[in-house]
């Protein structure tokens, strides 16, 4: 049995895709395909990459939205996916937990601030309804909202003070791991520093563990310890945090940084970003899958699939030509 509080081996999510035609072969989406990392209590691992690299579906199958096609998850060394009791599987739910992105769609309208936050203690039974209640204020007060929001509905708040509701609600159970997916990207500029100082400060005062997902690399630096650069349901790279800013070695993560915004008009980067659209899914190139839009590709790019493999203590890559930035 290992001892991370949370490890994920070798995950595939592969989801069927209509055949074109009437004699069309049948088609697969390679949605997650080979994600593994590891985290122990206490981490802030960041997934960060393109919109539709897997990022999500990784995060969704850590709390069981959906059901690998390949691979295993552990928590605390117990496979997640294995037969479990229903008493077990609420357990495990109790355990983790997940903030969306929309903090609207994500809030039924028709249910208070206060049945929200209280709905996973009703699900779990967790005490009598005062002591729920009382809980409830609680966590109103742990995330900056006002006791006399209880009765009020979601289209009564603004967006940032939707995602502290959210963030309350996550919280109601007193989970270890929390799966944050883009919480903050549909906040305006001047909301997500807010969220994101709240979240680091709940972080440390309830020694939660965070997978935070998101395409914005100046965020994740903020917030995570590691991070993992993914494309096309898979990682290319994963190291420390700051290995990550201060010595990227492959050519995505490099193009990734250098698309960073800087807040200055005198100043223009002098190298692009990357060029070129993401391959489908459906039918990834052959070798490395990111050789298509590569400027240092060669021939063994086009033909071998490089392995995720160690070139610094704690800092992997999956790339025939590592390079720095």
């Amino acid at each position: 049995m290992s001892g991370y509080l949370l490890e994920v081996q070798d995950l595939q999510i592969h989801y069927p895709v209509r055949p074109e035609g009437v004699m069309g072969q049948k088609r697969v989406l390679k949605a997650v395909d080979g994600v593994s990392f590891h985290m122990e209590k206490g981490d802030i691992f960041g997934i960060v990459g393109e919109s539709g690299c897997g990022k999500t579906t990784t995060g969704k199958a850590i709390v069981k939205l959906v059901t690998p096609t390949g691979g295993r998850i552990f928590y605390q060394g117990r496979d997640i996916f294995e037969h479990t009791t229903k008493k077990e599987e609420l357990a495990y739910r109790r355990k983790l937990q997940i903030i969306f992105q929309d903090p609207f769609s994500s809030l039924d309208p028709r249910f208070t601030v206060g049945r929200t936050i209280g709905e996973p203690l009703a699900i779990h039974q967790a005490g009598s309804k005062a002591e729920r209640t009382e809980r409830v204020y609680e966590l109103m007060d742990e995330v900056g909202l006002k006791r006399e929001h209880f009765t009020r509905f979601p289209h009564e708040f603004s967006g940032g003070q939707r995602q502290r509701i959210g963030i309350a609600r996550a919280l109601a159970l007193q989970p270890e791991l929390i799966v944050c997916d883009e919480p903050v990207s549909a906040l305006d500029v001047s909301i997500q520093a807010q969220i994101l100082n709240l979240m680091k400060d709940l972080q440390e005062k309830f020694a939660l563990t965070y997978v935070f997902i998101s395409h914005n690399l100046s965020v994740v630096k903020h917030i995570c310890n590691r991070i993992g650069v993914m494309y096309l349901g898979n990682f290319v790279e994963t190291a420390p945090s700051g290995e990550i800013f201060s010595h990227p070695l492959h050519p995505y993560t490099c193009g990734l940084l250098q698309a960073i915004p800087v807040p200055d008009p005198e100043i223009r980067s002098l190298t692009a970003g990357i060029e070129g659209d993401v391959p489908s899914p459906i039918s990834p190139p052959p070798g490395c899958v990111f050789h298509t839009r590569c400027k240092y590709c060669t021939e063994r790019c086009r033909e071998e699939r490089p392995l995720l493999r160690e070139a610094a203590p704690g800092h992997l890559v999956a790339c025939h030509h590592p390079r720095e930035s």
